[in-house]
This record gives structure tokens, sequence and C-alpha cells, in this order.
């Protein structure tokens, strides 16, 4: 029988998936839920150390016998920095030593409890990685746990070897035993190699297994070189490519995906849900791409990261592949193991090379995408936000940049078309609503391209000293939309009866942006409908001229509202038609 601590099965289970088999033991009652489910598991061969110094030093020993990493487990309090000195000694010898240390629950750190000290980082520099893991009570704790083991095992090896850390806190009673098996749990793999495509991952004889694949492309800067192979994947390996406009490259077929996940019954997402998922870049847009991929039924997720790092987005990464994009999507595009074109339903069949044609590619998968996203229409809406969105997507000239602020503003222009040699940015490193004013007014300085900004109220109001200095260039175009507050606050479910709504979250205002436009020296237009946007777009959209321009679209967040939902409610009638 093993603890009934998911945190310790979690470590137990993913000890052994890891191959960490031989654990030295020193005693105590607060990691006696870890003793007792290491000591009792036959794949685990363990070693009674009392003095915790000498146990540190001992794993080093056993890890230098096997040539691949050990670990040590203690009690709390000064237990554990008593396994300091060969943590150091790890880390500069460059072994793999991962150590585990029981602790008291945070809430009695400087409580006068015994045996509580502050543990959680507590050998600092001298280890690769160190994680605490939560005490788990729901689905999104226990992802989290299995996450940040999975993280701190594979640090022992990344590039270069040494020392991790893992520490547990454990709440009383500690002496439940009553688990008789361990749970299934997820293995991220890694290659151990420095850099580019790995035999041992076997990507491509993996990637064959499936049916239905799907690439998803995250943010990535302009001309990143990787369109004509995502677009080579999609036309000879039947690959569905996702990706929205921060990602700089075609979104194809499956523009307005969003739109679609929205409206899509169960029976549809069945359909559309991919075997095997990649990811590459950085933020996606969508929600509800993240809340699809993380509840599908997928079998593996593997994530190109060029550094190693565990990224987990969508919650079902199974390879973090340490390559760069284009050396790995090449790869997959030129087929190296003559394998790719041919597909079995049985995830654990192979293909035999001698059957490979190309015409063994049934495209079904993408058919299916194809045909779902074609149904999404472009929006046609009344004088609006999202009709200002679209008078400006629909006029962007080839070769500008286009530059996001966050919030609405972002997800109401994925619903619209741009032009391939438009580049597009967006500050989504952390998705705030400062600084996306200032960022166009720096690219716009430094550049020759004419650069768009699209933005709301909030974001342009808050930033407002980005107009504020000495270097506003005459390709510089804005376009706000004014509705009066956070729009986007009122299309968010259940926040429609907070009587702090409009005052207090959507911060409510009646600021207009013309006197201050026009004392920093910015040609100033405003529209209040549909007529009077259509007349004043030819002059935003000119590229001659001596001066930068605000066009400032006033609306109503009200009609806003009705605006938007009046367009999803309009696909899903058209889908039921």
């Amino acid at each position: 029988m093993y603890s009934d601590k998911k945190s310790v099965l979690q470590l137990v289970a993913l000890l052994k998936a890891h191959e960490i088999t031989h654990v030295v033991l020193s005693p105590g009652s607060r990691n006696a839920p870890l003793i007792h489910s290491l000591a009792t598991d036959r794949d685990f061969t363990c070693y009674s150390v009392v003095d915790e110094r000498s146990a540190g030093f001992f794993a080093l020993g056993v890890t230098e016998a096997l040539n691949k990493p050990a670990a040590v487990c203690c009690t709390s309090g000064s237990a554990a920095l008593n396994l300091a000195p060969a943590v150091a000694e790890a880390y500069y010898r460059q072994l793999p030593l991962l150590v585990i240390t029981a602790d008291r629950p945070p809430a009695w750190i400087g409580q006068m409890d015994g045996q509580t000290i502050p543990q959680a980082g507590m050998f600092g520099r001298m280890v690769r990685h160190a994680v605490q893991l939560p005490q788990v009570s729901d689905s999104e704790e226990e992802w989290y746990c299995n996450r940040l083991i999975n993280e701190a095992i594979l640090s022992l090896d990344n590039i270069e070897k040494g020392p991790a850390h893992i520490n547990i806190p454990l709440s009383e009673p500690l002496f439940g035993f009553t688990t008789p098996t361990l749970p299934t749990v997820r293995l991220i793999r890694r290659p151990k190699q420095s850099y580019g495509i790995s035999e041992e991952g076997a990507y491509s004889k993996r990637f064959a297994r499936f049916t239905k694949r799907m690439i998803i492309v995250g943010q990535l800067p302009p001309e990143n070189g990787l369109s004509h192979l995502l677009e080579k994947l999609r036309k000879e390996q039947d690959v569905v490519v996702v990706a929205d406009h921060l990602s700089n490259v075609e979104a194809g077929e499956t523009l307005r995906y969003d739109a679609l996940l929205r409206r899509a019954t169960e029976e549809e997402l069945e359909a559309l849900t991919p075997g095997l998922v990649i990811t590459l870049g950085g933020h996606i847009v969508s929600k509800r791409l993240k809340q699809f991929i993380r509840t599908a039924a997928i079998g593996e997720l593997w994530h190109i990261a060029p550094s190693g790092e565990v990224i987990d987005t969508y919650q079902q990464v199974t390879d973090i592949v340490r390559s760069d994009n284009e050396t790995f999507l090449r790869y997959l595009a030129e087929d190296p193991s003559g394998m790719i074109s041919t597909r079995s339903n049985n995830p654990a069949s192979l293909p035999t090379k001698a059957s490979t044609t190309p015409d063994n590619v049934s495209f079904a998968f993408a058919e299916t995408w194809k045909s779902a996203c074609a149904s999404v229409t472009i929006p046609e809406a009344a004088f609006s936000d999202l009709y200002a969105v679209g008078a400006l997507m629909r006029s962007i000239p080839a070769n500008a940049t286009l530059q996001l602020a966050n919030s609405h503003t972002v997800y109401l222009s994925q619903l619209f078309a741009l032009p391939s040699s438009v580049h597009c940015f967006c500050n989504r490193g952390t998705n705030g609503i400062e600084g996306s004013l200032s960022t166009a007014v720096g690219y716009a300085a430094a550049s020759q391209r004419l650069t768009f900004l699209l933005t709301g109220d909030l974001s342009f109001f808050y930033d407002m000293n980005g107009l504020w200095n000495r270097h506003l260039s005459p390709n510089l175009r804005i376009l706000l939309n004014n509705n009066g507050g956070g729009e986007i606050f009122h299309t968010l479910p259940g926040l429609n009866s907070s009587e702090a709504l409009n005052d207090y979250i959507a911060a409510a205002h009646t600021t207009g942006a013309k006197a201050w436009a026009e004392q920093q020296g910015l040609r100033y237009l405003a529209a209040r409908s549909s007529e009077e946007l259509q007349q004043k777009m030819p002059v935003f959209m000119n590229p001659g001229g001596d001066k930068p321009v605000l066009l400032e679209v006033f609306t109503s967040a009200k009609e806003n509202k009705e605006v938007i939902e009046s367009y999803y409610q309009q696909q899903k009638n058209k889908k039921e038609q």
C-alpha cells in the first residue's frame, strides 16, 4: 500500500517512470509517507542512512556508480540544511542528484513550530531547478504537481547535468497508507542531446502513427521563414495548421477557428479533435482553443522549445522537442523515415516503408477542418467596435505593420483576414493593457513602414504618455475605439449582474483623445457613425502627410455587446440551417 497523499503518489510514480529507482532515505516522521511508499515498492532500491549530511554524499556515490540520477530523501527543518554540502558538490561536479525534502505546511513558517524553516528554494543557485509541490486538492493542482516534478527531473540532465530540489509540504495526518496502486501519470520526455533532431525521440515514426495531426503556431516575429514549410505539411501530409495573426504565418483555412469552436457541438468537437498536436512559438490569442485542447482526448502533444524549457500551456504536453522551429518542421516536411505519408488508425502499428506512396494520404482530417472553418463567415456588423475593426482590417495596405492592443482589440482582429505582407505585433508576453501605444510609437520611430495601432480606450488612456515625446513619426496611424470603458467586461458571463461593473470593473468614463492628440501634434479625426468612419478612412489610410494621425471612433458599450452576440448567434443559426 502507498500513501494516500496525492503529491506523494505523483512523485513516486514519476520517479519510477523516469527510472530513478535508487533512493537514499534518512529517517523522520514528516517524510514517512515518502519512505513507506518507496521502501515497500520492489521496483526501488532503498538505502537507509541516518545522518543527512552523510546521506547526501552517499547518494553522490550511488550516482557515480550507476552513471545515472539517484535521489536522497529527508525530513523537514535542519535535516534538509544538512544536505547542502552534497548539493554544492553535485553542482560543481555536474552530478544529477535529486534532493527530496519533506516539509511542514507553509502556513507554519515563522510560527515557532518545530522543524519548520523556509525550505522552498533553500539551495539557491546550487541547483539547476527547484520546485515546491502543492498539497493536491483538485485536478488542476494535480496537473501542476505532475508538471513540477517532471520539470525538476528533466533539469537533472539539461545540456549540463546537476542537482535538482523537490520540496514537498505534507500536512497531518501523515500515516495513511491506503492506496493499493500508483496512479497512471503523465511522463514528459525530452531528448538529452544539446540541440537538433534526435533519433532518440523517433519523431518521424511517431508522427506517422497518427491519422489526425495538428500544428498550433503561437506568436512569432515577422519573416520567420515557416510559412512555406507549414504549407508543405498542409498539402502533402494532411496536417491542420492553426494560427492567428500574431504568428505572422498564413492562417490559411483555419481563419476564425475561435468562432468555430464557440458554436461547435460535442459531436463536432470530437471530429475536430487531433490525435497529435505540435505546438511552437509563443502565446495563442484564443482561450477556446486552449480549453479545447486541454480537455480533448488527444494522444500526444509535442512542444518545440530550443532551450528545452518545459512549457505546458495545454496541460497535455508529452514531449519537449529541443530544436528550433524551422529545423523541426523541415525534418517533418522532408519525411526522413519515408513513413509519414502512410498512417494507420492504430497508433500502435507502424506502416512499412515499402507501402509508402503519396496516394495513401487521405486528407480527411484536413478536409473536416477546412469545411468547418469555411462555414464561419466574415462579420458584417452594424456600427460598433467590431465594425471599426473590420473597416481597418479590410483597408490596411500591403507591407504595412499592425500593432494590436490587448483585451477585446486583439480578439476582434482575429475575425478578419490580413495581407500576408503585413507584420503583426502585440504585447502578449503578459497580456497587459499598458504600453501598447508606447510600443507602436517606438516601432514607427525606428521603422520606415506605415504603422497602424488598433487600440481600445482604456489601453490608450492608460498609456497617454506614449505620445509625450519628440519622436512621433508621420508614418503612425492610431485607430482608437472609444466605447466609454472596458468593453470586454460586458461580454464576460456572470459580470452583468454585478453592481460594480460599470464604475469599477469596466471603469466607465467620458474621456476623449482630441485635445491631447492635437496638443502633441497629431492630426485628429473622429467618427460617430459608419458613414463618418467611411468618410475618414481614406484620410486615415493615406501614407502621405507630415503628421501622425489619430482616428477616434465613438461607440456604445451596450450596442457593442449586442453586435458581438448577434454575430455569434448568426453563426450558430447558419450551422443549424
